[in-house]
């Protein structure tokens, strides 16, 4: 009797329980709402902090998922340091905790050209040390690289592949949750702030948590070719399996529904980050995702070179019979290039500026104010990311506001690093799109290391191509340039790619 009554009696784990569980409750009966979500926000962060340091690939992923809302944060929190970046340094912290704890360091042995290439520029924007006019801006740029150095390592690092996904769907939630919002500002909300609002509609341009429709543009434009080439080798391997197990009589039920998912998944991404770039109004973004575009075709056809070869003829042919023309922005761009009233060509001093026009001539007096910093010092720049601390001695008397940079990269590196730096990081990227093309073409692209560079691949030439127009090295989406250099490294070491 007194056996049965001592099981049936609720133990002391079982009150505990429900004393915890009372307490609870009655702390989120009686905290104030802002309070309580304070207190959700601190056990979140907590537990977060937890699976970082049990994973710190995770922290990776949660890096690349937060680092977007950089700019939102910037304006909402006013806080010195974005999620991201402390979810960068907490992953860091977790990755050295782990090796020390386990003694295991990684063997990591990235891509030699480019290794040499990065150290060369690099160097070159620590030396514009020197002649910069402001420290912060000039630690600020070369933390960004070094950054990118170490994201694309500890992702080649992993020993195990399959941890590599846990980056990659980070980077598809990021797209498509930023690609989502965008639309939603675009097309659901129904108000935004006045200057995005497209004329003669009561649409406006997308901008995400990028604050600004361009960056949100080229972040949309860096993403959607490796969700639509995960898309492609999805679907070929479905097809290719469904064929063999249909000669064979077998069917991998648990491998078929993986591809399947991976392929609704990441088909669906693409479609909703085209979809977002479109709505971002940028041109800039626009013209990259077609060069993007022409990438991915070359990559996946057979005689590349010859394909590029006839579309280049028939593209001057329909130029020259005038049945293609040119936007009208950038047609009025050519025309002050063309201007012979300056050495370089463009002049926008007198430019007769109209609601239609005032970007562009915004554009050209910025890139006109690069070219008088390249003037002054040809060599070694103003100082890497000093473009801003240096515009009020060049700029044009019209036109106050720095924005940042020169809206276009190549003559924003020129200024900032001189000549010497634009050889540099000309010749960076040149090796880049150089080892990704190999590793891309390399192995055969039913292999996924393989596939997931011919997307890589597009990624760069839209930044390659955007970075004429505007700078996308913000917002932290330098961090997800360095998890695609990461990929590519491991898709080098894979295919054995030189």
């Amino acid at each position: 009797m007194n056996t049965l009554a001592r099981r049936n009696r609720p133990g002391l784990r079982t009150l505990l329980q429900i004393a915890t569980a009372c307490l609870a409750g009655c702390v989120v009966a009686l905290l104030p709402q802002r309070h309580l979500l304070l207190l959700a926000a601190a056990i979140a962060a907590i537990l977060a902090v937890a699976a970082i340091f049990a994973e710190p690939t995770l922290g990776l992923a949660l890096a690349l998922v937060f680092g977007p809302f950089q700019p939102l944060e910037r304006v909402t929190l006013q806080l010195p340091l974005d999620s991201g970046q402390l979810v960068l340094i907490l992953t860091l912290i977790a990755y050295s905790f782990r090796w020390l704890v386990t003694r295991r360091f990684p063997v990591i042995r990235p891509q030699p050209a480019i290794a040499v290439a990065f150290a060369a520029f690099l160097a070159v924007c620590l030396l514009s040390f020197f002649p910069a006019r402001d420290f912060r801006d000039w630690a600020t740029e070369c933390i960004k690289w070094l950054q990118i150095a170490a994201v694309a390592l500890l992702v080649a690092g992993e020993q195990d592949p399959r941890k590599r996904w846990i980056v990659l769907g980070a980077i598809l939630i990021a797209a498509a949750g930023q690609a989502a919002f965008g639309l939603i500002q675009a097309d659901v909300r129904g108000f935004g702030p006045p200057e995005f609002r497209l004329r003669g509609t009561d649409a406006y341009r997308a901008y995400g948590t990028f604050e600004q429709p361009n960056p949100f543009g080229g972040f949309m434009g860096l993403t959607w070719p490796v969700a639509a080439t995960l898309a492609l080798w999805a679907t070929a391997q479905v097809w290719s399996r469904w064929r063999a197990d249909v000669l064979r009589c077998s069917m991998h039920a648990g491998r078929a529904r993986r591809l399947i998912l991976l392929l609704t998944v990441s088909a669906f991404v693409a479609a909703l980050c085209v979809r977002a770039l479109i709505a971002s109004g940028s041109r800039g973004a626009l013209v990259g995702a077609a060069a993007a575009g022409a990438a991915l075709f070359l990559a996946w056809v057979q005689r590349p070179w010859r394909w590029a070869s006839e579309a280049f003829a028939l593209a001057l042919a329909a130029f020259a019979f005038d049945v293609i023309h040119l936007p009208t922005s950038l047609e009025a761009t050519l025309q002050y290039f063309s201007d012979p009233s300056s050495a370089f060509g463009l002049d926008v001093r007198n430019a007769h500026v109209t609601p239609i026009t005032f970007s562009t001539v915004e554009r050209l007096a910025h890139w006109q104010a690069a070219l008088r910093m390249i003037e002054a010092s040809p060599w070694l720049g103003v100082g890497f990311g000093n473009y801003a601390a240096a515009y009020p001695a060049f700029r044009l008397l019209p036109w106050e506001n720095a924005l940042g940079h020169a809206h276009n990269y190549y003559l924003n590196i020129f200024a900032e690093t001189g000549a010497v730096g634009l050889l540099a990081y000309l010749a960076l990227w040149t090796t880049i799109i150089a080892v990704t093309w190999q590793a891309a073409r390399r192995g055969s692209l039913s292999a996924f290391s393989s596939a997931l560079c011919a997307g890589i691949l597009g990624a760069w030439t839209h930044l390659a191509v955007h970075h004429l127009f505007d700078k996308l090295y913000v917002a932290n989406t330098h961090l997800l340039i360095g998890a695609y250099l990461g990929f590519v490294f491991a898709a080098v070491a894979e295919t054995g790619t030189t």
